[in-house]
């Protein structure tokens, strides 16, 4: 079981990954050159997370998904204010408190879950943006 789990993670951060540099990050207001530094510490730390769980580092593991939580609330994470965009930064922080809890609890099948929901949420918010950068839409109102 612990074996599939790993295959199926590795996998979808592959896909994931391959998807990010196939396409590239989107172009936003300040420059998706700005950005680049920015991007390579979230995917180290997504790698960190991975290797963690391959190794079932409960330790590393919690403290990477904490880092990669905390890269959510830093100013270059907000490139867009739309609610959907608002709602995915929400979606991923849930899916890093998950696996801050499984790495606690030294569950690594509940962190191996986390990890690919994670990067489901990296996945549909990179395709979001590149959908919706260019546009660039404001916050709708309530």
């Amino acid at each position: 079981m612990k074996r599939f789990v790993l295959a199926t993670i590795l996998l979808t951060v592959l896909l994931g990954i391959g998807s990010w540099r196939a396409y590239g990050e989107p172009q936003v207001a300040q420059g998706p050159e700005r950005l680049k530094p920015f991007m390579q510490r979230k995917l180290e730390h997504s790698k960190a997370i991975l290797e963690a769980l391959a190794i079932e580092d409960f330790d590393k593991l919690a403290k990477n998904a904490q880092d990669l939580s905390l890269l959510s609330l830093e100013s270059n994470w907000n490139v867009l204010t739309t609610d959907e965009y608002i709602q995915q930064s929400s979606d991923f922080r849930r899916a890093c408190r998950v696996i801050q809890e499984a790495a606690h609890e030294k569950n690594v099948d509940r962190a191996a879950l986390g990890f690919m929901d994670l990067t489901v949420r990296c996945v549909e918010c990179h395709k979001y943006m590149r959908k919706n950068a260019a546009v660039g839409k404001p916050r709708s109102q309530p």
